[in-house]
């Protein structure tokens, strides 16, 4: 057993010694890389602001919400507070003018983007807020949809607070949401929901009602993350899974949704550790992963190969999204950090990492194969939360 003087060591063991001396060591060596941008506390959340290509608003473990500029870091941020105990989930309306926060208080406010003032306070969810969304689709009938750790999915009318529907169809709690672009049309939304056990629900809303269409079964526990990527009109379903994997399930698959019907992923990128998030290039070139093993990846969209990782948060990576030509990563490290997905810089920055590294790969992720070992359906949701309080807590020095 190590031996140490320092009173902050006492009762840790070895291995959790080790994982704080290389996550300073870490810290330290990469505190350039990404252009890191630091906060007082761990990110859970990343929302790019829909009026600013400039700006995004991340939700803090501090209680608050925060905007600030990637492209001026020195730029005062705008933080939101009226939240008693950790945001995170953020969602903008159409025009950037209210923002929609989610908090472990069990509460989502609506604050006002510019003068940071609380507009409203949604009341109706038993436990944390997961996930949120904001949609206009119908003219009639803009909504705010909200997906909490109490299983149930909740429709509100956002300028009423009124709750439209509340859908209790997951077994376990519900922690991601995803509006379908190309089925939705002004007389329906077709959105996406995922549990925490493993399953994803397809759901149909109309003026009057509301349908659940499907459940699709494919990964082997919760699932983290749901996108719509690649090009408009066209755009595939991609997940990220605490099994470790991203699948992207095809349009032209998903079309076919109805009733018990399931449908298989064309693609499955495996992965060290849990997938929080996955992104997509403007181009779409390259599929982006957000992990919990602190990197950020770049696979090849054709062929599912690595191409490369950006390395640099010392910490759980909780989300990225593209903008524009770059890609934004947030961390439970309390850094924003912003790397160019433009071809000549990522190329750049691949030669960069192997001069480092001696010309060494990883030859188990270059081949994209089944890298670790898929975890098990069996995990109950107080580990799960247990887990995440174990994150959320003060990381040691």
């Amino acid at each position: 057993m190590s031996v140490s003087s320092d009173p902050r060591n006492f009762f840790q063991s070895d291995q959790s010694l080790e994982k704080a001396e290389r996550r300073a060591r870490k810290r330290k060596e990469l505190k350039d890389k990404g252009q890191p941008i630091s906060v007082p506390t761990k990110i859970l959340g990343l929302q790019p602001d829909v009026s600013s290509p400039a700006h995004v608003y991340i939700a803090e473990a501090g209680n608050v919400a925060r905007r600030l500029n990637i492209q001026d870091p020195k730029e005062p941020h705008r933080i939101y507070r009226g939240h008693t105990a950790p945001v995170t989930s953020l969602a903008l309306n159409r025009d950037g003018s209210v923002l929609y926060t989610g908090s472990w208080d069990k509460t989502i406010n609506a604050f006002s983007t510019q003068d940071k003032a609380v507009l409203k306070t949604f009341k109706g969810h038993n436990d944390f807020i997961k996930a949120l969304l904001y949609t206009d689709i119908i003219p009639s009938k803009p909504m705010l949809i909200s997906a909490s750790s109490d299983t149930s999915i909740i429709i509100w009318n956002p300028e009423t607070t009124e709750r439209l529907h509340v859908l209790k169809s997951h077994p376990r709690g519900v922690q991601a949401l995803a509006i379908d672009p190309v089925e939705s049309t002004p007389e329906k939304v077709v959105f996406y929901s995922a549990g925490s056990k493993q399953e994803i629900k397809k759901w149909s809303v109309t003026t009057t009602k509301v349908t659940e269409e499907c459940e699709i079964i494919q990964h082997e526990t919760g699932v983290n993350s749901l996108r719509f990527l690649g090009e408009e009109g066209e755009q595939d379903l991609w997940t990220a899974s605490s099994d470790m994997t991203v699948k992207r399930f095809e349009r032209s698959a998903l079309g076919n949704l109805k009733g018990g019907g399931g449908v298989d992923p064309d693609t499955e990128i495996w992965h060290k550790d849990f997938v929080n998030d996955v992104a997509m290039d403007i181009g779409g070139r390259w599929v982006i992963t957000a992990c919990s093993d602190e990197e950020v990846r770049v696979w090849d969209a054709g062929t599912s190969k690595l191409y490369h990782k950006f390395s640099g948060h010392y910490d759980v990576v909780t989300a990225i999204a593209v903008v524009g030509n770059d890609l934004i990563s947030v961390s439970l490290d309390a850094t924003v950090r912003k790397w160019s997905l433009q071809p000549a810089d990522v190329k750049a920055a691949v030669e960069e990492a192997q001069r480092a590294e001696g010309g060494a790969i990883d030859e188990e992720e270059i081949e994209g194969g089944a890298i670790g070992r898929s975890r098990s359906n069996s995990m109950l949701t107080a580990e799960e939360e247990a887990e995440l309080a174990e994150l959320m807590a003060e990381e040691d020095d």
